[in-house]
């Protein structure tokens, strides 16, 4: 017979694997919910760190290239 121990032990592990299983899923949503928002801030912190050349420096890399 399980004692009263070993039933509070197996329900309180029960209860953590349970919260986990909900907190993936808060997680997964509000990751789904915010793609948009969450693809827009990296790009911007792409475009920080790389800024894209002018139109003007375009054309002169393309000059150069086609010199070379």
């Amino acid at each position: 017979m399980i004692s009263a121990i070993q039933d509070f032990s197996l329900f309180a592990a029960l209860f953590a694997v349970m919260k986990l299983a909900l907190l993936v899923g808060v997680i997964g949503g509000l990751v789904v919910l915010f793609k948009p928002l969450l693809l827009g801030c990296a790009r911007a912190a792409v475009l920080v760190v790389k800024p894209k050349l002018t139109r003007e420096q375009r054309l002169q890399r393309r000059q150069l290239a086609t010199r070379a």
